[in-house]
């Protein structure tokens, strides 16, 4: 009696329902845990490609500006401490 309820037709489907899920969330080649940690990195890259697009843009007007005399010159001035002959320049730290 207690064999044929233990391998009755709705236990035989639990079961099988059972190794079917336990064998997609972790043995499968395109295990659930592996998708999830590449989705991650999928959504990191594409932070990462966002924040380089950006740096591009602004690098590109700094590009387009090094062309005007008075801008390179604020910018030699601002980024390399480049100051004229008998000229002082005081550092000033903002925090």
């Amino acid at each position: 009696m207690k064999f044929e309820r233990l391998f009755s037709n709705r236990n035989i489907f639990i079961c099988a329902t059972l190794v079917f899920v336990a064998w997609i969330v972790f043995f499968d080649r395109n295990n659930y845990l592996d998708s999830r940690q590449l989705d991650r990195k999928i959504r990191e890259l594409e932070q990462e490609k966002i924040f380089y697009i950006h740096k591009i843009a602004e690098d590109s007007a700094v590009i387009a500006g090094l062309k005007d005399s008075a801008f390179l010159e604020r910018f030699a001035r601002e980024n390399f401490l480049m100051h004229r002959p008998g000229e002082v320049i005081y550092l000033i730290d903002e925090k």
